[in-house]
């Protein structure tokens, strides 16, 4: 079994519905401790890809500073 993303900021960002520490969804989260290989396999490249996608402009969703 793939181990979690996880790595413990367990906050939601309200504007994306992502966490903070994650960049999983609600839905991802409450169903990886039931979910094969395949899936979490899908759900990480699903991260990446947000990771990624991320516009540099916006900030980290890790940063939750208002400076």
């Amino acid at each position: 079994m793939l181990p979690s993303p996880c790595i413990n900021v367990c906050k939601m960002d309200e504007k994306s519905g992502l966490c903070l520490g994650c960049f999983r969804t609600l839905d991802e989260i409450a169903g990886w401790s039931a979910a094969s290989d395949a899936v979490r396999l899908d759900i990480l490249a699903r991260i990446a890809k947000r990771r990624q996608d991320q516009d540099p402009w916006e900030g980290d969703l890790r940063c939750n500073s208002t400076d």
